[in-house]
C-alpha cells in the first residue's frame, strides 16, 4: 500500500506494539526494523555500530505515536544487554512484546587452521547473543504478562547442511535451532511463541564480505529460483512469525531457501 504522496505504507499489523531488533543496522535487520515500523511498531534498534544504528533509527518512518530508538549494545556481553534492558525500561512504558534477534557475524575459517579467539568470536555474538538477548526480552514479557509475546530467532541453512569454511558458523546456526524449539517449550505456557528463520544466501553486505563471487555464483545456482534472496523477503517472514497472522505457530523452523539443494558438496 501506499499514502498519497506514494510512500509505502503497512497494514497496521504490529500497531501499537513495541519490537526490539539486534544487528538492526544490518542488511536482514534494517529490512525488519523499516518493515516493523511501516507496520505500526515502535521499534528498538539494537546494534554495536552506533554510526549506523543511529542512522536507522531515525531513517524510520513514523506514523505520529511510534517512538522509535537505538541502543548500542554488545549482544554477546550480559552486561551490555543488561544495560539496554535499564534503558529500554526507562524509555517504554511496556515490554517488547516482538523480539527478532538478527545480529550475526560469519568469519571464513578452514577448520584445520581456525583459532580459538575466532571461534569464541563467532559462537559468542552468534549463539551467546541469541540466548542472551532471548532470555532477557522474555523475562521483561512474563514480568509484564506481554499477550502475544513473539520471539523469532535468525539460523542459517548452514546449521542444517554444513558449510566449507564455515563450520563454526554452521555449529551456532545448528545450536540456534536447538535452543528456539527448547525456548518455545518453555515460554509457552506464559503465551509467548519462539520460532526460528532458516535463510540461505541473502543479499547483504556480511555475505558479500564472506564469498568470492564465483561462489555465490555457484550457491544460487543450487536454489530452484537461481538467485539470492532479498532482505526484504526475510522481513516478510519475520513480520509474519511477530504478528498475530501465526499466532498458531511455535517451536517451528521456516525456510526461506528459494529451495537450497542440500546435496551440493563444495558450499
Amino acid at each position: 500500500m501506499a499514502d498519497k504522496s506514494g510512500k509505502a505504507v503497512g497494514l497496521d499489523r504490529l500497531a501499537g506494539r513495541l519490537a526490539v531488533v539486534t544487528g538492526g543496522s544490518g542488511g536482514i535487520g534494517g529490512a525488519v526494523c523499516q518493515l516493523f515500523a511501516r507496520e505500526g511498531a515502535s521499534v528498538v534498534v539494537v546494534d554495536i555500530n552506533e554510526g549506523k544504528g543511529q542512522e536507522m533509527a531515525a531513517s524510520l518512518p513514523n506514523m505520529g505515536s511510534q517512538q522509535h530508538r537505538f541502543y548500542k549494545t554488545d549482544v554477546a556481553s550480559s552486561k551490555s544487554v543488561n544495560e539496554m534492558v535499564t534503558s529500554l525500561r526507562k524509555d517504554y512504558t511496556c515490554a517488547p512484546s516482538v523480539v527478532v534477534t538478527c545480529a550475526g557475524v560469519a568469519i571464513p575459517s578452514y577448520f584445520l587452521d581456525m583459532d580459538e579467539a575466532t571461534y569464541d568470536t563467532v559462537t559468542n555474538i552468534n549463539q551467546k547473543g541469541t540466548f542472551l538477548v532471548a532470555q532477557a526480552m522474555a523475562r521483561l514479557m512474563v514480568e509484564d504478562k506481554v499477550k502475544n509475546g513473539s520471539i523469532v530467532t535468525m539460523g542459517s541453512i548452514c546449521g542444517r547442511v554444513g558449510q566449507h569454511e564455515f563450520t563454526h558458523y554452521s555449529g551456532t546456526k545448528g545450536a540456534v535451532v536447538s535452543m528456539t524449539r527448547g525456548i518455545a517449550k518453555e515460554l509457552a505456557e506464559y503465551g509467548i511463541r519462539c520460532n526460528v528463520v532458516v535463510p540461505t544466501i541473502i543479499d547483504t553486505d556480511i555475505v558479500d564480505k564472506s564469498y568470492e563471487q564465483e561462489r555465490l555464483e555457484y550457491v544460487q545456482q543450487k536454489t530452484l529460483l537461481k538467485r539470492a534472496g532479498k532482505p526484504s523477503e526475510v522481513a516478510n517472514l519475520c513480520l509474519f512469525l511477530a504478528s498475530e497472522e501465526s499466532s498458531y505457530m511455535t517451536g517451528q523452523v521456516v525456510d526461506i531457501t528459494g529451495k537450497y539443494w542440500s546435496g551440493i558438496q563444495s558450499f
